[in-house]
């Protein structure tokens, strides 16, 4: 049997014996009905705790009507006043609104935490997410010392004016999805999705002492499953795609950012400049993985990478060195 109907089953029986004791004539300091009353909380609060605000409101009604019904044929204003029947279903009342309401209010957070959980968890490993949501980590503001990660698809405009809108959301998705997976993987954050272009970040909210790591071999795991996402698309008649990704590790300040309307949490900085411009230098190298010397510096195995000229970028004072990588992916462990 559903556990439900056994709830409202024994919520019913509760009102219905109370009421029956309610009837009874009994003499003396309990023919005042001064307990009985009181017996008609137990019903209501149950109520309240296992179905919510409007079970809770049900049940406070049959029982004032019932209460009130017995002193309406019964009244004796030498033991009982009408202002104090009254006050007594005020009392119901206020019992099922309150624990109903508290419920209610649990329950909604509940789903909250549930919904923040699940959405959240696409986009972070689950140790991140438990460290953002169990309020560890601060999202007022701080400078934090990250590995950036732009990734850009490469002639997706030209896509966009050859398929129909249905078949490009259904493209790029799946894009989105195995990318942003392979992110997760390496305990990466992905910020946001621009456009067709992927915003990420290693070692923020949380720190991550190699994050420099964490970032290549993600590129790297995504390099790997956009071929596997290509052959996916292939077989479903839609034209494979390419991308650029581009790395730079530096300081940022992230924080919430927004309005009270809305709030996102971002990076703010030259570091996030720069890592966007490597991703765009991936155009002029014919390469599909870009990564600066900063980034570099901070690995803990051996990549295979090319150095390429030193390249002048726009709001750098001096030349960047470059590396671009051809290496298989490696799972990054903290």
């Amino acid at each position: 049997m559903n556990l439900n109907v056994i709830k409202t089953g024994i919520i019913i029986f509760l009102l219905a014996a109370v009421a029956v004791v309610h009837h009874l004539p009994i003499h003396g300091f309990l023919g005042t009905h001064i307990l009985h009353r009181e017996l008609f909380f137990f019903p209501i609060v149950l109520a309240g705790l296992w179905f919510g605000l409007p079970a809770a409101l049900v049940t406070s009604a049959a029982a004032s009507i019932v209460y009130a019904h017995f002193f309406y044929h019964n009244i004796d204003a030498g033991r009982i006043s009408v202002a104090v029947v009254g006050l007594q279903v005020a009392g119901f009342n206020l019992m099922a609104l309150l624990t109903g309401w508290m419920v209610d209010r649990q329950r909604r957070q509940q789903r909250e935490r549930d919904f923040l959980n699940e959405t959240f968890g696409r986009y972070v490993s689950k140790a991140v997410r438990d460290e953002i949501l169990g309020g560890r980590v601060t999202l007022s503001g701080e400078l934090k010392e990250v590995t950036v990660l732009f990734a850009d698809l490469r002639d997706f405009t030209r896509l966009v004016e050859t398929l129909p809108p249905r078949e490009v959301v259904t493209v790029i998705n799946t894009y989105f999805k195995s990318m942003s997976e392979a992110i997760n993987a390496h305990h990466g954050l992905v910020l946001q999705f621009i456009g067709d272009e992927i915003e990420a970040v290693f070692g923020a909210p949380v720190a991550l002492e190699n994050h420099q790591q964490c970032a290549v071999d993600a590129a790297l795991d995504m390099r790997t499953r956009l071929s596997q996402v290509n052959l996916q698309l292939v077989n479903q008649g839609f034209p494979s795609l390419r991308h650029g990704i581009g790395l730079h590790a530096g300081k940022v300040v992230a924080a919430n950012i927004g309005s009270s309307q809305r709030l996102s949490y971002a990076l703010v900085g030259e570091t996030v400049n720069i890592a966007s411009r490597i991703q765009e230098l991936n155009k002029d190298f014919d390469t599909d993985i870009l990564i600066s010397d900063a980034v570099r510096q901070g690995l803990h195995r051996s990549i295979q990478m090319n150095p390429l000229s030193p390249v002048p970028v726009k709001g750098v004072g001096e030349p960047l060195q470059l590396h671009s990588i051809d290496e298989q992916p490696f799972v990054c462990v903290t």
